[in-house]
C-alpha cells in the first residue's frame, strides 16, 4: 500500500518565546495576526525540537519568525537551530541569524562602532586564550577609572557582569571563569547626567526603521516613554542618529541599545553602553509589581512585527524611511 503525502503545514508568523503563553505580548500578537488573517504559531522550549524537525523535513512551512530565544553561542541552542532552519527554507527571520550571531558579540560590535566614530565607552577586550594573571597597564588603569565594568562578550541579560571591578588580578580572573570560551570586555564605567530627578540614561528601540526612545533606570528597570517636549528641551536627538548607526553598520531589524548622556557643558556626550540587545525586555509588568517596559510601546511593537509581517507576504513594500514614535501628547498641553 503506498503511503500518502499529508499536506504541508503553512504559518504566516510564529514567535519563538519562553516566557509564558499568557504574557501580553503575546497574547497583541495573536489578536493582531487574527486581525490580519495570518496564521499564528508559538513555540515554546517544550516543542521547538519536533517543529525544527518538522522543518528540516518538509513538514512544515514558517513564512515569518520573531525569535526571543536563541543563544548563538551555544552550538546546541535548539532555538538558534530553529532560526537557521525557518532560513533556510527562505522563510524570513526577524534579525537574520548571521547578522544576530556577530551584533550580540560586543567585542565583534565594539570596534564596528569605534570605526565609524560612534561614542562608547574606553574598552580593553580580553581575549578568552589570554591567561589569568592578565594585569593593566598603568595607562589603561588611568582610563579605566575606578571603578569599571566587566562584560561578557556575548552575555545578555547583565548575566556575568561585574559593576564596580577594581582591577586586580585575581578580580578579573574571576569574572572571566563565567565563560572561559568567551571574551571579556573591561569598561570605563560611565556616569549619567541628572536630568531634573531622572538619570540621563536611555534604552532605545529599532524597530525597522522605528525608533522609540525611553529613559532607563539602571536601579529599578523602569522604563518611561519619552515625550515630543523631552525630546526638544533636553537636545535628544542623537539618540535617534546612534541607534541609526548602529542599526545600519549591524543590519539588525529589531533590538535596543542602552545610551546615556555624561558630562556638562562642552563636555556633554551621548555614549552608546549596550550595543545591541537583539532580544528587547518584552514583558511588562502591573503597576503593583513595578518596573519593566511601558505598555503602549510593547503593544505598539507587536502590532508593528505583526504588519511587517503581513507587507512581506502580500508584496507590499516595506521601505527604509526613519521615524521617531514618541510618547501621546497629553490634551491640555497646548505647547506641542
Amino acid at each position: 500500500m503506498r503511503e500518502v503525502a499529508l499536506p504541508m503545514k503553512q504559518y504566516d508568523f510564529a514567535l519563538a518565546w519562553n516566557s509564558g503563553s499568557k504574557e501580553n505580548f503575546v497574547k497583541w500578537l495573536k489578536k493582531e495576526c487574527s486581525l490580519l488573517g495570518l496564521r499564528f504559531l508559538l513555540i515554546t522550549e517544550k516543542d521547538a525540537e519536533r517543529v525544527t524537525n518538522d522543518l528540516e523535513k518538509g513538514r512544515l512551512r514558517i513564512k515569518f519568525l520573531l525569535d526571543n530565544e536563541a543563544d548563538y553561542d551555544n552550538s546546541q541552542n535548539l532555538f538558534a537551530r530553529l532560526c537557521y532552519a525557518v532560513k533556510d527554507i527562505n522563510g524570513y527571520v526577524v534579525c537574520d541569524p548571521d547578522d544576530a550571531r556577530q551584533a550580540s558579540n560586543k567585542a565583534i560590535t565594539h570596534y564596528d562602532l569605534t570605526k565609524v566614530k560612534i561614542p562608547v565607552p574606553y574598552t580593553i577586550v580580553v581575549r578568552n586564550w589570554e591567561p589569568d594573571d592578565f594585569v593593566l597597564t598603568k595607562d589603561e588603569r588611568k582610563q579605566l577609572g575606578m571603578p569599571f565594568i566587566i562584560k561578557p562578550a556575548s552575555g545578555f541579560g547583565q548575566k556575568g557582569v561585574i559593576k564596580n571591578a577594581s582591577g586586580s588580578i585575581s578580580e578579573i580572573a574571576q569574572a572571566r571563569h563565567f565563560n572561559r570560551g568567551d571574551d571579556f570586555l573591561l569598561q570605563e564605567k560611565i556616569e549619567p547626567l541628572i536630568i531634573g530627578d531622572r538619570q540621563a540614561w536611555f534604552r532605545v528601540y529599532f524597530l525597522f526603521g522605528e525608533i522609540i526612545p525611553c529613559w532607563w533606570n539602571t536601579d529599578t528597570g523602569q522604563y518611561s516613554h519619552v515625550t515630543l517636549r523631552e525630546m526638544y528641551n533636553y537636545r535628544l536627538l542623537p539618540l535617534a542618529r546612534i541607534i541609526s548607526e548602529i542599526a545600519r553598520i549591524t543590519n539588525m531589524d529589531f533590538f535596543s541599545s542602552e545610551i546615556a548622556i555624561s558630562g556638562k557643558g562642552k563636555e556633554r556626550r551621548f555614549v552608546a553602553i549596550d550595543y545591541v540587545n537583539d532580544q528587547p525586555e518584552l514583558c511588562v509588568r502591573s503597576e503593583k509589581v513595578g518596573g519593566g517596559p511601558v505598555t503602549e510601546v510593547v503593544q505598539h511593537i507587536a502590532e508593528r512585527i505583526v504588519h511587517m509581517a503581513w507587507r512581506m507576504q502580500n508584496g507590499s513594500s516595506v521601505g527604509i524611511h526613519r521615524s521617531i514614535w514618541l510618547a501621546k501628547a497629553k490634551l491640555e498641553d497646548e505647547s506641542i
